[in-house]
Parts: C-alpha cells; sequence; structure tokens
C-alpha cells in the first residue's frame, strides 16, 4: 500500500534529521588530523593541539612525544610514554645518534598517572633536542625503572616531514614560531639540496681539485660528463652542508665521488668508513652513489662488470660528532663472484658489516 501524504512528509523529516545527526557525530565530521610519516606520527586533536611522536611497542618506555597546542605562543612539551613510573632520584638521558643531547632528572618531570605519562616543559633542553632530531636517525633514551638501567630506542626516520606537517596543521608555516619553515631563518625556505652541474658552481674553495694539473685529485674529468653526471651540496644543519661531487674520470660503469663537509666558508675533506678482507679502514671515494636527503644517507655500489652480478655495495648515515659531521658505515655487502647470478642484488649479498 502506498503511504498518504501525511506519512510521507513524517518519513521525509525523520530522515532529515537522522542525517543531521549521523553528520553531527560522524566521524568523518571531526577536524581531527592525522599523518604517518615512515616511523613519526603526527595526531592533531579537534581544537588542533598536536602530538608527534615516535614509538617503541618492546618498550618500557614505549613512545617520545613532541607537544604542541595551537595557541601563536603555546611552547613545545616533551612526553615519555611508560608503562612502569621512573625510578625517584634518577636521571633520563636521551642520545641522537651516540652524542648526548640532553639529561633531565625525574624530579623535574611532571607525572600524570592517569595515562601514565611524564612532561618535561624546558623550553632550551627541547630546543636542543629538536634541532638534532632534524638531522640525526637514531634516539635513544637511557632511564631506570626498579632499580634497572634500561634503554629504549627510537628512529627518527620521518622527523623534519612530520614537522612540517604539524606546522601545516597549525598555520604556522612560514611565521617565526614554525617548528621548521620559521620566517626569517636563514636558508630554511631554500631547496635542502643544491645541483652542482659545472665546474664554475663548483665552490672555489675546493674547485682547484678539478683542475687539468697531474696534482689534482678530482682532475683528468671531461666538463660535458661532469654535467651529465652532476654533484650535489646537501643542507644538513643549520650551517653545516656535505659537498658531493663527481672525481676523476672514472670508468665505463664507475664513477668515483669525493665529499667535503662545508661549515660556513671552511670545506673538510671527509674520508669514508670502509670494510676490506683484511678489517675496517677508510676510503677518500665512494663509487656510484645515491643521497637520500631524508634519511641523511649515502649508498655506493660498485660495479665488478657492468651486468652489475657482482662488486660491492655500502650504506652510510652521515652524523654528527663532538668534532663534527661524519660517515658512519651501516651496511657493507660484498659479491666476488662474477656468474651471471646477480644473487637477487646487492642488497641481498654476503655481509661484511654488520657480520651475518
Amino acid at each position: 500500500m502506498r503511504p498518504t501524504p501525511s506519512g510521507s512528509s513524517s518519513f521525509r523529516l525523520l530522515s532529515v534529521t537522522l542525517a543531521l545527526l549521523i553528520s553531527l557525530f560522524s566521524p568523518e565530521s571531526e577536524a581531527r588530523e592525522f599523518k604517518r610519516i615512515r616511523d613519526i606520527s603526527v595526531d592533531c586533536s579537534d581544537a588542533l593541539s598536536c602530538d608527534l611522536s615516535t614509538y617503541n611497542a618492546q618498550s618500557e618506555l614505549y613512545t617520545v612525544i613532541f607537544r604542541r597546542r595551537a595557541s601563536r605562543d603555546a611552547p613545545v612539551e616533551l612526553v615519555l610514554g611508560v608503562r612502569e613510573t621512573l625510578a625517584p632520584g634518577s636521571e633520563v638521558t636521551m642520545r641522537i645518534d651516540g652524542a648526548e643531547v640532553v639529561r633531565l632528572p625525574v624530579s623535574e618531570l611532571s607525572y600524570r598517572a592517569a595515562v601514565y605519562e611524564y612532561i618535561f616543559r624546558g623550553e632550551a633542553e627541547i630546543s636542543k633536542l629538536i634541532e638534532y632530531a632534524k638531522t640525526g636517525m637514531d634516539l635513544r633514551v637511557s632511564y631506570r625503572t626498579r632499580g634497572t638501567e634500561t634503554v629504549s630506542a627510537f628512529s627518527l626516520s620521518g622527523f623534519i616531514a612530520g614537522l612540517i606537517f604539524m606546522d601545516e596543521v597549525q598555520g604556522r608555516v612560514g611565521r617565526e614560531d614554525a617548528l621548521y619553515a620559521a620566517a626569517g631563518t636563514p636558508d630554511r625556505d631554500a631547496a635542502p639540496v643544491r645541483e652542482i652541474t659545472s665546474f664554475s658552481e663548483i665552490p672555489f674553495q675546493i674547485r682547484g681539485h678539478f683542475s687539468d694539473m697531474p696534482s689534482a685529485r678530482c682532475g683528468g674529468m671531461d666538463e660535458d660528463r661532469f654535467a651529465d653526471l652532476g654533484g650535489f651540496e646537501a643542507r644538513t644543519g643549520d650551517s653545516v652542508y656535505l659537498v658531493g661531487l663527481p672525481c676523476g674520470p672514472g670508468g665505463a660503469y664507475n664513477q668515483p665521488f669525493a665529499f667535503w663537509e662545508r661549515t660556513g666558508s671552511s670545506f673538510r675533506a671527509v674520508a669514508l668508513p670502509v670494510m676490506s678482507a683484511e678489517g675496517p679502514t677508510t676510503s677518500e671515494l665512494a663509487w656510484n652513489i645515491s643521497w637520500d636527503q631524508e634519511r641523511r644517507e649515502l649508498t655506493g655500489f660498485f660495479k665488478g662488470r657492468g651486468l652489475g652480478d657482482c662488486g660491492s655495495f655500502d650504506r652510510w648515515i652521515w652524523t654528527e660528532r663532538d668534532e663534527g659531521f661524519a660517515f658512519v658505515l651501516v651496511e657493507s655487502r660484498v659479491k666476488a663472484e662474477c656468474d651471471g647470478d646477480p644473487g637477487g642484488g646487492p642488497d641481498n649479498w654476503p655481509s661484511l658489516w654488520p657480520p651475518e
């Protein structure tokens, strides 16, 4: 039986009311923002209070969070998520890529028992930690619970992208209170990597290494080949850059690159740690390179022959030390037999470092 007109009107009114209620209470109507970038998560509430966090499910201290509310003058808070309370009178030490950045007495942390969080509000220490994290890859947090010293490890991969997303959500991009792209910050808005494709673009302080003189470290190279290969200058700190340039004529399928650290107008040649059959040593060159700006990661693949079925593969992280930046070897693989079988590619070749 067809509904009466009055019944039809009641049905339409009920439908509109239900649709309105659904739109008001449905999760899709919330302004909440979330993004996962590699090992970093950014979660922003309806009020645009944002948590940038890195997570380790296997640890007693299982998350490190940089929390900031949306107001213009809001400071950044450091939040530590724990499963057990920290030992009174102890300290929390935070190291990035092996370098100690901050040491926080537990007495200076506020504990929120309802959510198992410790909160620290020291602006100078948090600012220092963020700056180190921008160029770091590995965060280690040392602490004590129930008299036991413990270390939790966290990845910082994606940290810069997380800061940028947090600034975007809170409307801080280009402002002085931005965590990454702050207004008036030198070189912050410039491209993080500058391509170098001609001899004239090489900084004059090291250009002599590319001259035609027999004593030139990287001499004997045609400028057209240099342009085809290209080098780079990558910003890796507030005033620190890594310069990587083709060095020497190379061969049919292998091209060496040399590296310098630039701080202001000063240049320092950088060696690369490598493994040999006799043990650890260093090299002035890396071959057939690839640079990952976000990870601060350099890879080199020396081909035993053009087929690429043999040779050596190395991976380094560009890391800040007390005396400056340095390459740290994190992976070295070798396949000596040129047998026509690529063995799944250099990522799967037998490992020299770390030992299998």
